[in-house]
């Protein structure tokens, strides 16, 4: 009985199987810093992930914060957690 595919390599380990998950790169997003957005389109899948990454250099004894975010149905909303501190924030949406 089949249930699926697999592909092995020349020592006979599983190197891809189609029980194997992939996510994929639904949409991406800047938060410019120190302002609250909302974007909206973003794709609707079953499992999402929302990854983020502070950008902008921070200099000296200066406390940074990321842009906090909430994700509900197709829009994606990121807060900021303080109005004078807080750095631009890229945002990356995965789904399965």
């Amino acid at each position: 009985m089949a249930y699926g595919f697999e592909s092995r390599d020349a020592s006979n380990n599983v190197i891809y199987s189609t029980l194997d998950s992939t996510w994929t790169l639904l949409h991406t997003a800047t938060a410019n810093a120190n302002q609250a957005h909302t974007f909206t389109g973003v794709p609707v899948m079953p499992t999402r992930l929302v990854t983020k990454l502070m950008l902008d250099q921070v200099n000296g004894d200066d406390e940074a914060f990321v842009h906090g975010h909430s994700l509900s149905g197709t829009n994606l909303t990121a807060s900021v957690p303080s109005a004078n501190n807080t750095t631009a924030t890229f945002f990356m949406v995965f789904g399965k």
